[in-house]
């Protein structure tokens, strides 16, 4: 039973009167996925308004609707719920529904792995409700809240920022217990800046986590982990990382495409667990070792979270899906997002075999004034780790393919690119497939 079940669950969270007790068997703000009985919820962006589809809602049978716009405020429809804003409308439901909650919250933020992280976690705990898809910003955290199982015993929700203050708004009324930082890395810096930005909203989330709760996070950075330590001293703190520095790191780590396998280690909690996976890559790795220390302080047995890592793949590798290709070569799925860091973490899972590698590349956006130097960057990393072609498409990726140097190849028009793959690419191939969510590159699976 979610926590949003009807119209009187919905009111009783939001602290207005309902005017009819109705079922709700659904929640959206998109009235392209509206179906019978779904709440839809209007929301104003900077591209649309959801307020412009009220009525489109209603005769798509949405049993209510929650709208901010000013026409609808004395409406007899029973179907209409007036606030003044749907987004902080949004914010008060979860926060209420968070009060009520007693079960364990673990929050999730970080400039890579957060979705994967996420996953793992969710898939190692019993009774667990966790974010929607990659539902992460000031909308989709209050969605997955509002439609997680009451009856949960632990929620595991992801949280993304784009600008300083997003962390601490969304862990504000999440209010964690256990808080992961997966990294700290060269994301949104068109709006954070640089990489102390970066650190300081992914840092938010600390303050808002409960007295008595747990922090978890990388060690590779000792100034970032020492900044930690003195944000609070009313939580443990729990590190991980690819060295026996770390509370758990790995070691006798096994790569291929297909399998990676590594023992967690712990000389601080006399830790030695053998994990085997087919999350593939170094990043994963660190990924299962920051999941493993959420399972470990909540008193998890270890080897049920070594067998989780092979159940319900389908729910975790939500990222890098590997496929069978052009002429029989293996296709690599990589084209959910990208970043800097993010793209030299698939260009190392890339190098882990023995056949003719392939990198396919969109833009890398949102990196404001160093978007040349880190497309330049990318091409001497892939360059330097022996990738045998690279193709960049967009505008950016042009620096990358100069400085990748012979056979490296640029693409401003998709056909063009489109007709290079098809004739190059042969059954000794294994092609990566990779760009920021805005150059769409899925378009080019289907060539």
């Amino acid at each position: 039973m979610k926590f949003i079940n009807n119209s009187y669950d919905l009111t009783r969270y939001l602290g207005i009167p309902v005017k009819k007790n109705i079922d709700i068997k659904s929640i959206s703000t998109d009235t392209r996925s509206i179906k019978k009985g779904a709440l839809f919820i209007a929301i104003k962006g900077d591209f649309f308004n959801g307020n412009d589809y009220v009525e489109n809602a209603i005769s798509q049978k949405a049993c209510l609707v929650i709208t901010d716009d000013k026409k609808f405020k004395d409406s007899k429809n029973k179907k209409i719920i007036y606030v003044n804003n749907s987004i902080l409308a949004l914010r008060k439901i979860s926060r209420n529904i968070i009060k009520d909650y007693s079960g364990n919250i673990i929050g999730i933020t970080g400039s890579n792995g957060k979705t994967s992280t996420t996953n793992i976690i969710a898939n190692s705990l019993k009774s667990c409700s966790s974010t929607l898809k990659n539902f992460n910003n000031e909308i989709g955290v209050p969605l997955s809240i509002m439609s997680a199982n009451r009856k949960s015993k632990n929620l595991v929700i992801e949280m993304g920022a784009a600008k300083l203050n997003d962390i601490n708004y969304l862990s504000s009324f999440l209010r964690p217990n256990i808080g992961v930082i997966t990294n700290i890395g060269n994301s949104h810096l068109q709006s954070l800046k640089n990489i102390r930005g970066v650190f300081k909203v992914k840092s938010e989330l600390i303050t808002n986590i409960k007295k008595g709760g747990c922090l978890v996070v990388p060690n590779d950075n000792k100034s970032h982990l020492k900044l930690w330590k003195i944000i609070r001293n009313d939580i443990d703190i729990i590190t991980f990382g690819l060295k026996p520095s770390a509370d758990f790191y790995p070691s006798d780590i096994k790569y291929s495409l297909e399998k990676t396998q590594f023992y967690i280690c712990s000389k601080k909690y006399k830790v030695k667990l053998k994990v085997a996976t087919k999350l593939a890559g170094e990043h994963n790795v660190k990924n299962i070792l920051a999941s493993f220390a959420v399972s470990f302080f909540l008193n998890k047995p270890s080897q049920t979270f070594a067998d989780s890592l092979n159940k319900k793949l389908d729910l975790i590798t939500t990222r890098q899906k590997h496929s069978k290709w052009l002429k029989n070569s293996l296709l690599i799925d990589d084209t959910y997002n990208a970043n800097p860091d993010s793209v030299k973490k698939s260009i190392d899972l890339l190098t882990s075999t023995n056949k003719r590698k392939v990198f396919v590349l969109g833009d890398m956006l949102e990196l404001g004034r160093f978007r040349k130097k880190m497309h330049k960057d990318i091409g001497k990393y892939a360059a330097f780790k022996k990738i045998d072609i690279f193709l960049g498409f967009g505008n950016l990726t042009k620096y990358s393919v100069e400085s990748f140097g012979k056979k490296g190849f640029f693409f401003k028009n998709e056909d063009d690119l489109r007709k290079y793959l098809r004739e190059n690419i042969n059954s000794k191939d294994v092609v990566l497939l990779k760009g920021s969510r805005g150059m769409k590159m899925e378009r080019f699976i289907n060539v």
